[in-house]
C-alpha cells in the first residue's frame, strides 16, 4: 500500500488500487469505534450514459440512483441491517446528485461488519415483485416531498435553473419516474455503476491497516467481476442563463417560503478548482453565516421565521448559489436584500481572516471523527480524483486580494427566485 501524509493535521492514509479498480482508502487513528463507506461514483444526475464501444447512450428514469440505494439491502436469504443490529453497528445508505453511500459504524465485530457491507453492495436481487413493493415505499416519501413547502419550492428551482442538464431533476425522481423503474433499469444501471472500478471503499477507525487489506482482497480474490468499465456520460450544453427568472406557487400556507438560485458561469476561473470552491465558500460565509454582520440583523427582525440558509454547489461548469429563507411578508424586500447582500462588493479583511482561522480549525476537527475523515477522502476522489494532501497550506495561504479579484469577477445576473405564497382567494 501507499502511504499518503495530510500536511500539518497529522493524518496519514494508505491506499491501493486492486487489479479490479477498486481504490481502498484506510485511515487508522485512536477511536474506539470504526467507520466504513462504499461508495458508487454514481448519483441522482447520472441518466444518460454508456460503456465505450456501445453506439447509443443509455437513458434510465430519474430517480434510479436512488431506488437502486433502497433495493440493495433486499436480499432473498438474509437481511443485512439484521447482521449490523446483530453485531452491534449502526447502518445506513445516502444518495446524492453525484454519489451513493453505505456505511456502518460500529466498535465490535469489524471484519464480520466488513464482509456484510461487501456483500450487501455486490449481491443484487431484483425480481419483479420486490421492484413494485419498492415504488409503493418511494413513491410514498416522494409524496411527503410533494407536501412539504422547502421541497416545492427547492424542486421548482431546479427545474426553472437548469435546461439540459439531468441536475434539475430531483434525487428521488417524480412519482412517473418511480412508477416507471423496471427490474432490467436496475440491472442495466447495477452493472454499469456498480463494477469495483467505479467505487470507492473508505475505512477509519481502530484498525490493523496490514490485516484490513489482507481481508480486503481475500474477499475480491474470490469474486470475478470482469475487465473495469469505461463509462462515459453524455454531456450536455447548458446555457448560462435560467430558464426562468421568478415564479410564484400559491398554497394554503400560513407562511411564505423562498428559494433562489443564482447560476454563475465559471468564466473567472483560478488555475486550482480547490481554490475557487473555498473562496466560493468563504464569500457566502462572510455574507451570510453567524460570522456575518447580517446574523444578528435577521434575528432581531420578526419577519425572518428562520435565518437564511445558503450553500454553493458545482454542477458541471457552474457554480449555483443556493438560497432559503421561511418569511412572514414582504418576500419582495427579502429578495432584494439577499440580491444587494451578494452584490456588495466590499470585503472587510478581519473578517476575511476569522473565515480563514474557522476553516483551518473545521480541518483539524474533522479528522478527529471517523466518518467525517471517509466523508472527506471519497469528495476529494469525487472533486479532484485525488487526496489534498496540502488543504492545510493551502487554506493557511488564502489571499484577500486574491479573494476579492477572483469573487469581484463573478457574474450574479443569472438568477432564478421561487415563491411559495398564502393560496390565492376566489
Amino acid at each position: 500500500m501507499k502511504k499518503l501524509t495530510y500536511e500539518k493535521i497529522d493524518l496519514d492514509v494508505y491506499t491501493e488500487t486492486l487489479d479490479n479498480g477498486l481504490r481502498v482508502f484506510l485511515c487508522k487513528i485512536p477511536r474506539n469505534e470504526i467507520h466504513a463507506r462504499m461508495t458508487a461514483l454514481f448519483g441522482g444526475s447520472t441518466l444518460k450514459f454508456k460503456l465505450k464501444g456501445d453506439a447509443e447512450f443509455t437513458k434510465v428514469p430519474a430517480g434510479i440512483a436512488h431506488f437502486l440505494e433502497h433495493k440493495m439491502f433486499d436480499k432473498k436469504d438474509y437481511d443485512p441491517l439484521k447482521i449490523y443490529e446483530g453485531n452491534g453497528a449502526s447502518a445506513n445508505a445516502f444518495t446524492t446528485e453525484f454519489i451513493t453511500s453505505y456505511h456502518f459504524t460500529g466498535a465490535n465485530n469489524f471484519f464480520d461488519n466488513l464482509n456484510n457491507l461487501l456483500k450487501c453492495v455486490h449481491e443484487p436481487y431484483f425480481t419483479d415483485e420486490n421492484v413494485l413493493k419498492e415504488k409503493g415505499i418511494i413513491s410514498q416519501e416522494k409524496k411527503e416531498d410533494l407536501d412539504s413547502v422547502y421541497y416545492i419550492v427547492h424542486d421548482k428551482a431546479l427545474i426553472n435553473t437548469f435546461k439540459n442538464l439531468d441536475y434539475k431533476n430531483t434525487v428521488l425522481g417524480s412519482l412517473e419516474d418511480i412508477a416507471s423503474i423496471t427490474k432490467e433499469d436496475l440491472y442495466n444501471t447495477y452493472n454499469t455503476f456498480y463494477h469495483p472500478s467505479n467505487m470507492i471503499l473508505t475505512i477509519s477507525g481502530d484498525i490493523n491497516i496490514d490485516e484490513t487489506i489482507k481481508f480486503i482482497k481475500n474477499y475480491y480474490s474470490k469474486h470475478d467481476f470482469g475487465a473495469p468499465k469505461e463509462i462515459e456520460i453524455k454531456e450536455e450544453q447548458e446555457p448560462k442563463e435560467v430558464v426562468k427568472e421568478s415564479e410564484i406557487i400559491y398554497k394554503d400556507n400560513q407562511t411564505k417560503e423562498i428559494y433562489i438560485n443564482y447560476k454563475i458561469k465559471k468564466e473567472n476561473k483560478l488555475n486550482d478548482r480547490y481554490l475557487s470552491r473555498v473562496y466560493m465558500n468563504i464569500y457566502l460565509a462572510m455574507k451570510f453565516s453567524g460570522l456575518s454582520e447580517l446574523s444578528d440583523m435577521t434575528a432581531k427582525d420578526t419577519n425572518f421565521l428562520s435565518g437564511i440558509n445558503a450553500r454553493m454547489e458545482e454542477v458541471g461548469d457552474f457554480y449555483i448559489l443556493s438560497f432559503n429563507v421561511t418569511v412572514k411578508d414582504n418576500t419582495d424586500k427579502v429578495i432584494k436584500f439577499i440580491d444587494d447582500t451578494l452584490k456588495d462588493m466590499n470585503f472587510d479583511r478581519h473578517r476575511f481572516d476569522l473565515i480563514k482561522k474557522a476553516n483551518l480549525n473545521s480541518l483539524i476537527l474533522s479528522t478527529e471523527n471517523t466518518g467525517e475523515i471517509c466523508s472527506m477522502i471519497v469528495n476529494q476522489i469525487r472533486i479532484y480524483d485525488k487526496l489534498m494532501t496540502d488543504m492545510h497550506f493551502k487554506l493557511f495561504s488564502l489571499d484577500f486580494d486574491l479573494f476579492k479579484k477572483f469573487i469581484q469577477g463573478i457574474d450574479l445576473s443569472n438568477r432564478c427566485v421561487v415563491i411559495l405564497e398564502s393560496k390565492k382567494s376566489d
